[in-house]
């Protein structure tokens, strides 16, 4: 829940943020300001910046709900013998191990860029505690390295065989 909340709160001053950057754009753009007679208070009527901050709060209240997931892959066998073939595959991938405690295995993205534009949220964690691995993060990257990782496990099945 404590994630919640941080994840609401950097939505929500992204979204401000990414909006003022909009609307400075669209006002200096405006056909109004090269004639010199536009203002500030003319461009944003009355009651839409009111509109506008409940439109963000309703969309960064929405945002961890739609943007992470925790979901659960089924595989027929512990993954600790092939724990080091699996930090291979995520740093293949650009990511970087930056834990394993509780045998969890914590991923971070290696580009910091990459990490800014995903106001930091973009840790994958890696629950191996049993056949079934528990694996959360953005709900893109959580489905996208599900299939990697489920297409590891059919590999290492065949070759097993």
């Amino acid at each position: 829940m404590k994630r919640y909340f941080i994840r609401t709160f950097k939505f929500a001053i992204y979204l401000i943020l990414l909006l003022t950057l909009i609307l400075i754009f669209i006002y200096l753009m405006s056909k109004n300001v090269m004639s010199g007679n536009a203002s500030l208070s003319h461009f944003l009527e009355d009651g839409r910046p009111l509109e506008m901050l409940v439109l963000i709060i309703v969309f960064a209240a929405l945002y961890p709900f739609i943007g992470f997931a925790k979901i659960k892959i089924y595989l027929n066998k512990p993954i600790d013998e092939d724990k080091s073939e699996i930090i291979k595959l995520f740093n293949q991938r650009k990511y970087m191990l930056v834990g394993d405690e509780n045998k969890i295995l914590t991923f971070r993205l290696q580009n910091k860029f990459n990490r800014f534009t995903r106001m930091y949220e973009d840790s994958l964690e890696l629950d191996y505690a049993d056949t079934i691995l528990t694996f959360k993060g953005l709900r893109r990257d959580v489905y996208r390295y599900k299939l990697m990782l489920e297409e590891f496990a059919r590999k290492t099945a065949n070759s097993d065989n």
